[in-house]
């Protein structure tokens, strides 16, 4: 959030400054001169966004995304084999992971085990 704000925030004294820094550099004003100050600004804008959001977010909070993410991918390949017999003990097995995975992601409580 505090990522998002910085980055919108930040964005037209960047644009600003950009364009009086060409300015003096002595870029002839025009499509071009505009197209630059806006790949800049955004770039710089975006750049300085993720470096708060970085800073601001806990260390713990990319532990349930990668659980989820391990989680996922294992019940894909659980899903590939069931096409193949899906009568077998691991195709059940693999119906009631992805229940419980579900109802984690319904929750909110994934990767708090």
């Amino acid at each position: 959030m505090w990522g998002l704000l910085a980055g919108i925030v930040s964005y037209p004294f960047i644009a600003w400054y950009s364009h009086r820094r060409l300015e003096e550099q002595g870029l002839p004003s025009g499509l071009t001169r505009t197209m630059l100050v806006f790949l800049i600004a955004t770039a710089l804008s975006t750049v300085l966004g993720y470096g708060v959001s970085w800073l601001t977010s806990k260390p713990e909070a990319g532990v349930p995304r990668q659980h989820l993410q391990q989680a996922t991918a294992q019940l894909l390949g659980h899903e590939l084999r069931c096409l193949q017999n899906p009568a077998s003990a691991a195709c059940q097995s693999a119906i009631q992971q992805s229940r419980q995975l579900k109802e984690e992601l319904l929750s909110g409580t994934a990767g708090r085990h």
